[in-house]
């Protein structure tokens, strides 16, 4: 961040974000603008912004602990998928040609992306997300027949799973099918249906992160390994998750089998 303000250098990413908000609250300190907003806001200072850089990794690898074990689930009972999952990661391979995976080559996945978008879907990292509202609204039909009243200050639960496994939403919700999100099918999808890391400014900022570290993971898994079913594992996942938690009682049982081209 020094570097960074000694050279003038500006990068459209979360270190930024976190120097402009520290440089935001240092000013209005400065010069001694005070809002009811500033009221409400604790200090911003170097031991927040840490803070705040410490969380994101903490999140992100939550996020791509439960993307991967449930990826790893779904590919494993979805033989097809997985195939033709593999089949990109050979080209990439040979693209390659024995150099190390880049950032770019990843982005050129459109089936591991697919793939990612739809386990996303089936399983997002958390079931609900909750807002404050920030004003009064009354929320209308088609028909401006009331629908609900929302409240300054009341708490809104928004029930990402419930959504993404609505028909009305998803045909066919509780398959796993990745050309649902084929760029001649995103057409179909409705808007704020789809919403594994929530929208707008408050949605997670380790989402990238996590996506880059699942993709590259599974990348290198595929590579060496074929995932079949064990014994043990769950056939019915819905009906095995306790609560809200996305974790199954039977947890995550997958058997690898070593490809042959090793």
């Amino acid at each position: 961040m020094k570097y960074r303000t000694e050279h003038k250098i500006i990068r459209t990413d979360m270190i930024h974000l976190l120097m402009e908000a520290k440089r935001q609250f240092q000013q209005e300190q400065k010069d001694e603008i005070i809002s009811e907003s500033l009221k409400e806001r604790a200090e911003f200072n170097d031991e927040d912004l840490l803070a705040q850089c410490v969380l994101f990794f903490l999140v992100g690898f939550e996020t791509m602990s439960v993307c991967l074990s449930y990826l790893t689930y779904e590919l494993c009972i979805n033989p097809e998928v997985q195939s033709k999952l593999y089949e990109e990661i050979l080209a990439v391979e040979q693209e390659l040609q024995g150099k190390p995976l880049s950032y770019s080559m990843l982005a050129k996945m459109k089936y591991m992306d697919l793939v990612i978008a739809e386990l996303l879907r089936i399983w997002p990292p958390a079931f609900s997300l909750d807002r404050v509202c920030g004003k009064d609204i009354d929320m209308l039909d088609d028909n401006q027949q009331l629908l609900a009243k929302f409240r300054k200050g009341d708490i809104v639960v928004v029930p990402i799973i419930a959504l993404h496994r609505d028909p009305e939403n998803f045909p066919e919700p509780n398959l796993f099918k990745p050309e649902r999100f084929l760029e001649e099918n995103k057409s179909q999808i409705k808007p704020f249906t789809y919403l594994p890391f929530g929208v707008g400014p408050r949605s997670c900022i380790g989402n990238r992160m996590a996506l880059m570290e699942v993709k590259s993971i599974i990348y290198h898994l595929l590579c060496k390994f074929q995932l079949v079913p064990a014994e043990k594992t769950v056939k019915n996942m819905m009906d095995s998750l306790k609560g809200f938690h996305m974790q199954p009682k039977e947890k995550f049982w997958i058997k690898l089998l070593r490809r042959n081209n090793l």
